[in-house]
């Protein structure tokens, strides 16, 4: 390993670490409140951290047993929790400010997630994996995404960012104070992860071979070090979102 598969390993570990401590906290929260928004919400943040845990799991694995995970792996844990997490938000999202559409919103996702999951596991079992995308020899931590697989992701980031990002404006208009302060902390998660994982999941993919021929290039390695600060940086403004506790308010609200 050089000092950037280091790095990225590091930083990947990172955020998985940190987003599983949040979305588990956000769960335990329900046995004080006994509101499934809880259990929704930080389901939707532990699925949407399965994105970047095969890295996490590969550095792992090449520290302690000089291997990483196979590539069947590598793509089931890190894309087939995606319609999962997108499932838990639309239920939380549509409880908290569109209850009567709900059994409409929730139906087009689980529409969207069998396409999503089907076209998925046809690539992986019927036709080659390597459609899905390819582990890239001179960055055994990244995967290069395949077109419709890019188109996928694509599609859900663009889902959650349009109802996360409404939803917290609802919140930043409230006229409480702390409700504000979490909504804008929501607009900031929300913000920071998509760019993340467009960037990531999406463009990183597509530069790769048309614009950039080597993984190694400065500027990606400069778009990786980038990505982990935004994804650990949305990761705990989620947090504050949604539970705010009190050293984030005092940091915020002195």
């Amino acid at each position: 390993m050089d000092i950037v598969d280091i790095l990225q390993g590091t930083l990947s570990l990172i955020y998985v670490l940190i987003s599983f401590i949040i979305g588990f906290t956000i769960i335990s929260k329900y046995s004080k409140y006994k509101n499934r928004l809880y259990i929704l919400v930080g389901l939707c943040w532990l699925m949407l951290s399965t994105l970047w845990l095969p890295e996490a799991a590969s550095f792992l694995m090449s520290l302690f047993i000089q291997q990483t995970l196979v590539i069947d792996w590598y793509f089931i844990i890190g894309n087939a929790f995606v319609p999962v997490a997108l499932f838990c938000w639309i239920f939380a999202y549509t409880d908290m400010i569109s209850h009567q559409k709900q059994k409409q919103a929730l139906a087009l996702i689980v529409i969207f997630g069998i396409v999503f999951e089907g076209l998925f596991f046809y690539h992986y079992f019927f036709l080659d994996i390597s459609l899905l995308g390819v582990i890239n020899p001179l960055r055994p931590f990244s995967a290069d995404l395949g077109y419709f697989l890019i188109i996928l992701l694509f599609i859900s980031f663009l889902i959650l960012f349009v109802t996360g990002f409404k939803f917290a404006r609802r919140s930043v208009r409230s006229e409480n104070k702390e409700v504000r302060l979490k909504g804008k902390l929501l607009e900031f998660a929300f913000i920071t992860f998509t760019i993340a994982a467009l960037l990531e999941k999406t463009a990183r993919s597509l530069l790769i071979g048309t614009v950039f021929t080597n993984p190694t290039e400065p500027i990606l390695v400069v778009m990786l070090v980038v990505v982990r600060v935004l994804l650990i940086s949305s990761s705990i403004a989620f947090y504050g979102g949604f539970l705010l506790p009190r050293w984030m308010r005092e940091i915020f609200n002195p």
